[in-house]
């Protein structure tokens, strides 16, 4: 900053604050996660009750209790209250106006202690039970709709007009963006109180000059401000002689889309601070998270007991050597370059990347010049708080030949050292191969900031190890398991081993089970341990894996796969990324059969917090609980062998065709549709139903081109698609240009266990229609149809039960070539006890028919019994 810029921001930390906002700011966080843990606040009817027992009860008591000021002892606040007095405050002009209208005075929070932190209750129960006899003082978020509520202090309860239900709905998302672990620490909220005064100062400035501007603050700095306002007297003290008035706090708005008035009001707080004091707004850590994400149970999850029950937070195999890691989040900035020898046709930027080995930081990266651009380019990632950045400055020229003018780096070691403020903004020399130190160096001004470093999350790269190909003929002769006796490696970002494990066959029970061990290898040769053993899909895991007692994968309610702790604690496990690992890069972005989140429900997580992270398709694990390595490597080598086994592919997965430890998912449909182009789904529910019932199966895809329909309709193409007792998959249905493609009737792929569906192709001006009951329906149906056609023929399928019958075998197969007409019709095609369906292919000019019941043929019992195969796949391709 120059001299100016330093001299305002001297006078900015000028501005008196009769608080200890740090202190307050840190209570603040503690308070909001105790609220997040009690989220039936945040809704009826938890919240009207609380808004009344606020007005009703707490407010008077509150006035009593500062009226009677010879008690020496704090008054404690019931939590509900607390979170509605919380909202209320945080409007600070119109909490003013309703305390003095109604009380005559500010009710201040001076001596109010909050319910999580008091030591002792026992005098503000006796206070509170003389005042309200009949109303509880605290409440009990599970029996609240069934609680009565007691008429009390009607006057003062319709006295408070302010809309506090808007208000505290307003506030839920606000713990979200400040509940990173590294916004307690003292540096890091010391920083922000020195950016709050900043703040503060802009907006008399901008009041001196009457300029109307909306100040938006940074969350770091609204942190600030909202202890500022929960201390109400203060507050008024302090800022009514800085501003002459109370400063009013607008949560309103929340529309963040460009252009609003939330995102302009951004970008000139931005500009300003930046040009009043010459230091960087943006920081890292201090930014919007976007959206909270989707929770995965809206009902908390009660324990009792210790936190961690019987799973081990401290001990460790000896041969598992995990070194300890540390990570930070950084943002990067240029903000001007000087004495660059550059043509009028090149334009300037430059590229960062760490010098040293780094588990999180991945490929290099570019940053424009502020000065330059006049566009605000900022790099965020993370990293290792140690080695350093190298910064080199690049010129391109229009014809895009490229040359360097120089480099120069940056200590993460300096950026992260507490007497840096975790932040540094200055000029940086460049050097050069014929770098020779004068007046017109090039130098480079260089702004960057970092949060707090913290704890890092473990990452590990699953590697296989391979088998040859005179391995792989002996065990496919011998009718062996292929991935017996072969090694899984965990491999961190540097190459290093953590642990190699092994899943092996133990011996056959009754011809249906076997017994499963995950083991892995100790370091010493020859030298085993076993993680877990399992029969069908219960899991006892030993002591060696932190584990304690047995724990068991199946399908939930929910439709999630779960394993359950016989302790305090549960694991559930989610397809797709969920929680704080949820993907917000695109909206509707499908992860399932993917990634497999760990789900952790506790006493501090009632609502699931995720610990871990499997990605089935990259191949690698990230774990954010030390306790959870072991676990989530043993139940990562679990779901990777069901992976491999169904030849890599994760929709293998998402159609349930995993062993019996794990049952069918259900998934929604994927609808993609190009410009012009109506795609439809109705009737019975496609995605609804789809996939419906015990374990149903997948969803329909439905992909079409320009000007193509595409339409499922009826009693559930889709809705009861895959539907009933383990049924099938969907339709997949692909049409290009003026095409009609129409799946319509019910119970394509349903019944007990219905088999496959269609497979229908057809090219240009070819109709394709199914239509009809029960495709691959009834108990144990078989496969259905699988129809190709050319240009100009007609393909149609009708009728019922098509592949139905119990356990009826595969439907029928058609492959007709140009001009052919192909048709099926009729009821029971591929029906009967384990019957099998009509295989038929045509040439040219050549007619094929099937009616009436079931020839017996090609594939008998495809797909056959309980938990049968895959739905309809209807797909056209252009000029086929």
């Amino acid at each position: 900053m120059d001299k100016e810029q330093e001299a305002q921001w001297l006078e900015a930390q000028r501005i008196s604050i009769g608080e200890d906002l740090v202190s307050a700011a840190q209570r603040q966080l503690e308070f909001l996660a105790a609220v997040d843990r009690r989220r039936w606040l945040y809704d009826s009817p938890g919240l009207e009750r609380a808004i009344y027992r606020y007005k009703a009860c707490w407010l008077p008591l509150l006035s009593k209790y500062i009226e009677n000021g010879d008690l020496r002892e704090p008054l404690v606040v019931p939590i509900d209250c607390e979170w509605i007095w919380h909202c209320h405050r945080l409007n600070p002009v119109q909490y003013k106006k309703d305390c003095e209208r109604v009380y005559g005075k500010i009710l201040d929070s001076r001596n109010v202690e909050s319910s999580i932190r008091a030591n002792s209750i026992q005098t503000s129960e006796e206070m509170w039970a003389q005042l309200y006899p009949e109303e509880p003082f605290e409440l009990d978020g599970g029996t609240i709709s069934s609680q009565k509520i007691v008429d009390i202090n009607a006057r003062a309860v319709g006295n408070i007009t302010y809309d506090l239900v808007s208000a505290a709905k307003r506030q839920c998302s606000f713990y979200y963006q400040v509940s990173k672990p590294f916004m307690q620490d003292h540096i890091f909220l010391t920083e922000a109180l020195a950016r709050y005064k900043g703040f503060l100062h802009l907006i008399k400035t901008n009041r001196d000059k009457s300029l109307n501007r909306f100040c938006v603050p940074a969350y770091d700095v609204d942190i600030m401000w909202h202890s500022h306002q929960l201390c109400p007297v203060t507050y008024c003290n302090d800022l009514m002689p800085f501003l002459g008035k109370v400063l009013e706090h607008d949560d309103t708005d929340s529309d963040r889309s460009k252009g609003k008035k939330l995102d302009t009001g951004f970008s000139e707080t931005t500009k300003q601070f930046e040009d009043t004091f010459g230091l960087r707004y943006w920081r890292a850590g201090v930014m919007y998270r976007g959206a909270v994400p989707t929770p995965v149970t809206t009902v908390p999850v009660a324990f009792c007991g210790s936190d961690k029950g019987g799973i081990s937070t401290k001990h460790h195999l000896d041969f598992l050597s995990l070194p300890s890691n540390r990570v930070v989040e950084v943002f990067l900035e240029i903000v001007d370059v000087r004495n660059a020898q550059v043509n009028e046709s090149e334009i300037l930027y430059v590229s960062f990347t760490k010098k040293q080995p780094d588990m999180f930081f991945g490929e290099s990266g570019t940053l424009s010049v502020l000065s330059r651009t006049g566009e605000k380019n900022v790099a965020g990632f993370e990293c290792e708080p140690c080695g350093d950045l190298i910064l080199t400055l690049m010129a391109k020229s229009n014809s895009n030949l490229e040359r360097v003018l120089g480099t120069t780096s940056i200590s993460l070691d300096e950026l992260t050292d507490p007497n840096s403020k975790l932040s540094i903004e200055r000029w940086f020399q460049l050097k050069s191969s014929n770098w020779i130190f004068n007046s017109t160096t090039t130098c480079l001004r260089v702004a960057a900031s970092c949060s707090v470093p913290l704890k890092a999350p473990r990452v590990f790269d699953i590697i296989r190890s391979e088998k040859t190909y005179l391995q792989s003929i002996f065990l496919a002769l011998s009718g062996m398991d292929a991935n017996v006796n072969y090694w899984t490696s965990f491999v961190d970002g540097y190459g290093d081993e953590a642990v190699q494990v092994q899943l092996r066959d133990l011996f056959q029970r009754d011809n249906l089970h076997s017994t499963r061990q995950v083991i892995c290898a100790t370091g010493v040769p020859g030298r085993t341990t076993v993680l877990a053993e399992g029969i069908d899909n219960k899991w006892s895991f030993s002591g060696s894996c932190n584990f304690s007692g047995t724990a068991e994968i199946k399908t939930s309610q929910d439709g999630t796969y779960m394993c359950e702790l016989k302790s305090d604690q549960m694991i559930k496990l989610y397809w797709g990324k969920r929680l704080e690992f949820e993907q917000k890069c695109c909206k509707g972005h499908s992860e399932y059969g993917v990634f497999v989140t760990a789900v952790e429900f506790s006493n501090d997580h009632p609502y699931g917090r995720a610990i871990a992270l499997l990605d089935m398709k990259s191949k690698l694990i990230k774990v954010t609980e030390e306790w959870f390595v072991l676990p989530w490597i043993t139940l990562s080598s679990i779901f990777m062998d069901i992976f491999e086994k169904d030849n890599n592919t994760p929709q293998s997965l998402e159609k349930g065709a995993v062993e019996g430890s794990i049952t069918k998912q259900a998934l929604a449909n994927t609808v993609v549709g190009a410009e012009t182009v109506p795609v439809k789904t109705s009737g019975g529910g496609c995605g609804g139903g789809c996939g419906g019932g015990c374990g149903g199966g997948c969803g329909n895809i439905l992909v079409a081109s320009e000007s193509v329909p595409v339409k499922t309709s009826g009693g559930g193409c889709g809705g009861g698609c895959g539907g009933g007792c383990g049924g099938g998959c969907g339709n997949v249905i692909m049409a290009s240009d003026s095409v009609p493609v129409k799946t319509s009737g019910g119970g394509c792929g349903g019944g007990c266990g219905g088999g496959c569906g269609n497979v229908l192709m057809a090219s240009d001006a070819v109709q394709v229609k199914t239509s009809g009951g029960g495709c691959g329906g009834g108990c144990g149906g078989g496969c259905g149809n699988v129809i190709m056609a050319s240009d100009s023929v007609p393909v149609k399928t009708t009728g019922g039960g098509c592949g139905g019958g119990c356990g009826g075998g595969c439907g029928n197969v058609l492959i007709a070539s140009d001009s052919v007409p192909g048709k099926i019709s009729g009821s029971g095609c591929g029906s009967g006890c384990g019957g099998g369906g009509n295989g038929l292919m045509a040439g040219n000019s050549g007619k094929v028919k099937t009616s009436s019941g079931g020839d017996s043929g090609s594939c008998s019992g495809c797909g056959a019994g309980c938990g049968g195969g895959c739905g309809n796949h209807v797909g056209e391709e252009s000029n086929v």
